[in-house]
Formats: C-alpha cells, structure tokens, sequence
C-alpha cells in the first residue's frame, strides 16, 4: 500500500473506474449476446430494437473513453452489414399524392 495520501486516493480512484469500465464492458457483451440469440428467430423487429439499442450502447461507451472510437465503428460496420442487409426490410408503401386545388382570391 502507498503512504502517500495522493498516491493513496489515486488507487482508490483506479478501482472505481475499473468497476465502471468492466461493468459497462459487460453490458455490451450482454447485448452481443442477445443479438446472437435472437438471429435463429428471424424476428425482424426484435433484432433491429436490440441492434438499435447496442449501437446506442457502442456509441456511450466511446464517448466515456470505455472502448476506442475506432472500434466502436468498426463493430457497428459489421453489425450493420450482418443485421441490416441479411434481413431485408419489406418496402413502405407510399401513398400517393392527391392533387392540390388552387385557391383564386375573389375581388
């Protein structure tokens, strides 16, 4: 143990970032797994609302200086490209436009 009060509290410090960071770790370890599991399914919305929320998850983490930026894009480069292209989207339909009538003004 230090006997310097600074070097003392600085240790102190280290632990509770060092719980934070691996709880946040393991936070998104959870997501990555429920996006694994939930792929057998083929539930459309369910992978997108998880992957949505993971992404959201990657982005918070860099912000905090958890994980890299560069990593965070790396693994929503890939999440997007696994997820987002191998469920396709069904189209929207669009309605169409009905024509707007001009208004003349009566003088």
């Amino acid at each position: 143990m230090a006997n310097i009060k600074s070097s003392q509290k600085s240790i102190r410090q280290t632990a509770k970032l060092t719980a934070k960071n691996k709880a946040e770790r393991g936070r998104l370890k959870t997501f990555s797994k429920k996006l694994r599991a939930l792929e057998p399914t083929n539930d459309k919305g369910a992978i997108k609302l998880v992957a949505m929320e993971y992404m959201s998850a990657l982005d918070k983490a860099a912000k905090r200086n958890v994980i890299h930026t560069n990593k965070v894009n790396r693994l929503k480069s890939r999440l997007a490209k696994h997820i987002f292209i191998s469920i396709p989207e069904e189209q929207p339909v669009i309605p169409e436009e009905k024509p707007v009538e001009q208004v003349t003004s009566a003088e």
